[in-house]
């Protein structure tokens, strides 16, 4: 049975093309971009020179260009900040209104694995991604499938609400595929190496399910029941569960609070998070 393509909301497509265009995206992002086989995809984090991530991209490999897509709501800003650095390279940044992210969800609509894994590449297997023209779609009370396949994987999307606020490894995006350790250097290159290699992250993301039917907004607090991290979590995205009155979400919290106080540890609006495991194994010291 062919299971059929969902177009992903929200999200805006840029393509990235010329003969510079590999360097160019190589030098820009957080990822090995030649590991990127033609007609796959690929995860990777565009930085500040502080570290932080300004947006997260969903990258295509199509024919002799790179199809790029990342949230809506940062889309003007990044591809303002990447023209500055093309200097005299051939490379051309394009926004293409007319496309849309389409998936297909390879594990036919089950949730993620129960135990730990360590491979993410299993998590790329399970999802397939496409780039193609926007088709109407009925929408269906507001759901977003995609935005649950990835709580569901533990992939962030990252929104404007949370842009310039956190590093990769506090969105587990290091255990995604989306952070090379042994290319070349990239903004904020140093500050990422320097978590992993000569320290470790203050913060990580759990998937959790909390009783509640209310909207949960982008970048909401988490309140961190064990205060040994010095600080609260926030939301990085969340959905309705298909359950009745569930929310599925994900949530960059404190290591230490993670660690020490386990599923008891969090709560927002005053109701206990209840953390999911995630499709990789979650480490707290590397």
């Amino acid at each position: 049975m062919t299971i059929p393509a969902m177009s992903a909301k929200g999200f805006t497509v840029i393509q990235c093309s010329g003969v510079d265009a590999d360097l160019f995206l190589q030098n820009q992002f957080t990822c090995d971009i030649s590991r990127i086989d033609q007609g796959d995809w690929g995860l990777a984090g565009y930085c500040s020179p502080k570290g932080r991530l300004l947006a997260i991209f969903f990258v295509l490999r199509h024919a002799d260009a790179f199809m790029l897509a990342t949230h809506g709501s940062l889309a003007e800003e990044v591809i303002a900040g990447l023209r500055r650095y093309i200097l005299r390279a051939d490379v051309t940044l394009q926004s293409c209104p007319e496309k849309g992210l389409f998936f297909v969800d390879q594990t036919g609509g089950t949730s993620a694995a129960t135990a730990p894994q360590d491979n993410s590449d299993e998590i790329h297997r399970a999802v397939t991604l496409s780039i193609a023209p926007k088709v109407p779609q009925h929408d269906t009370q507001g759901e977003d499938p995609f935005a649950r396949l990835c709580i569901l994987r533990g992939i962030p999307i990252l929104s404007a609400a949370l842009s310039n606020t956190l590093i990769p490894q506090s969105v587990n995006l290091d255990l995604v595929g989306g952070v090379s350790f042994q290319k070349g250097c990239y903004p904020g290159q140093e500050v990422v190496a320097r978590v992993r290699y000569r320290g470790k992250p203050k913060q990580r993301m759990i998937c959790a399910r909390v009783a509640t039917s209310e909207r949960i907004p982008v970048a909401a607090e988490i309140e961190c029941l064990d205060q040994s991290g010095g600080r609260n979590g926030t939301v990085v995205s969340a959905v309705a569960d298909s359950e009745p009155d569930q929310t599925l979400l994900l949530a960059s919290v404190p290591a230490a609070a993670l660690k020490n106080g386990g599923h008891t540890a969090f709560r927002i609006a005053g109701a206990p998070l209840r953390i999911r495991p995630l499709p990789y194994s979650l480490s707290l010291e590397t």
